[in-house]
């Protein structure tokens, strides 16, 4: 079963261009969902390079959670 995926998950050979977008684009989309807030562009970048490093590392849990057990 394939999982639907916001944007293509980036590879190990990816050059850092192309990071850099996958980021920005993720980034505008948690603006966005978070209401265009002012201030928080380098918290809302911070969080989605954690995802894009977390999809990288293929764990796909939230960066910033706990892991249980």
């Amino acid at each position: 079963m394939d999982t639907l995926m916001p944007f293509p998950l980036p590879t190990e050979d990816d050059d850092p261009a192309r990071i850099h977008d996958l980021v920005a684009r993720r980034a505008q989309e948690i603006w966005r969902q978070l209401g265009c807030p002012e201030h928080q562009d380098l918290a809302i970048w911070l969080e989605a390079e954690a995802e894009i490093r977390a999809m990288r590392e293929k764990s796909f849990r939230h960066p910033h959670m706990p892991l249980c057990g």
